[in-house]
């Protein structure tokens, strides 16, 4: 999408965060949830966009119905978000998902703002990678905080995010195809930088769902992100463990994992199940404990770090 026309900036918010990477299933989606989760908790107004065409519902907005619509035509399922670039009219996001937050969602409607993006480069030129910025620009002022989940499908919509936004956090797994997943979003965040948001910053760079004990396999993938990302990047130090019941679990609920490791002392047994007095869904696992533990870890090291660059 981008080119060498020059595209009106717009200088980000202050605390504009994106979890990007070039490849799904390494944790960015649910890493966005429990960043802007933590953010609200914490008291700072905060919103969370999902520009992605993944369904995701770690909030339990669809699943549960939370949040408060908006009036008019529906948010859901990216609806909203396409909307807002198409219209270009301001963003409409569900309010208070959570106290403190408020959400666009994404969905299969994203998809579509790529052919939308293509055909308006054509027409207009490369200022089309602004739609995003442009569209959340008037109602900004409104949040001390605000998280992308940024897609990995297009890099049409991974450039419409980062020239929204002032910070990129890359997560990856350990698996060879992760790390050359990043090499994309490496490539989008230079054109992006170099061409129209010229505040935008690597924040840094984590390994996902890994075992915390495998140091000489951590340190061998920390060389290929900096190789990758540029000898600068900022290593975080916080490791998510994989803990693949609590967080499925979790997710099916619609909770972050403080929110699930909080239901803990009211949880269900495994003598309840053989009593026919409780069904497995019912029973929390205890692993739910260090699981939001790292998370909750790993949010702040975020924050500390995006602190840092500004």
């Amino acid at each position: 999408m981008l080119n060498p026309s020059a595209a009106q900036p717009i200088e980000p918010p202050e605390g504009s965060t994106v979890v990007g990477t070039g490849k799904g299933g390494v944790g960015k989606s649910t890493v966005a949830a429990h960043l802007a989760g933590e953010s609200a908790a914490a008291g700072d107004r905060t919103l969370l966009i999902c520009v992605t065409g993944q369904d995701d519902d770690d909030l339990g907005i669809k699943r549960f119905n939370r949040g408060i619509r908006p009036e008019g035509p529906s948010v859901i399922d990216g609806e909203g978000l396409y909307s807002a670039i198409h219209d270009r009219t301001p963003l409409r996001p569900i309010r208070e998902v959570r106290p403190n937050l408020d959400v666009m969602p994404g969905g299969p409607k994203v998809g579509e703002i790529d052919g939308l993006l293509m055909l308006r480069t054509l027409q207009e030129g490369a200022g089309v990678v602004m739609s995003l910025a442009q569209a959340l620009a008037p109602i900004a002022p409104l949040y001390d905080r605000i998280i992308f989940d940024s897609a990995p499908e297009k890099d049409s919509l991974e450039q419409l995010v980062l020239a929204a936004a002032k910070y990129l956090i890359v997560p990856t797994r350990s698996d060879d195809s992760s790390v050359r997943g990043m090499e994309r979003i490496s490539k989008n965040f230079k054109l992006v930088k170099t061409q129209v948001n010229p505040h935008l910053q690597m924040a840094g760079a984590f390994l996902y769902c890994s075992n915390r004990a495998a140091t000489l396999m951590h340190a061998a993938v920390y060389e290929e992100i900096r190789t990758t990302l540029g000898e600068g990047t900022p290593i975080l130090e916080t490791i998510v463990g994989y803990r693949e019941v609590p967080a499925r679990n979790a997710r099916k609920k619609g909770l972050l994992f403080g929110e699930y490791a909080d239901l803990l002392p009211t949880s269900a047994t495994t003598y309840d199940v053989k009593a026919g007095r409780a069904t497995s869904a019912d029973v929390v696992p205890d692993t739910i404990v260090p699981l939001a533990k790292e998370m909750r870890e790993l949010n702040q090291e975020i924050f500390d770090h995006t602190r840092r660059r500004a």
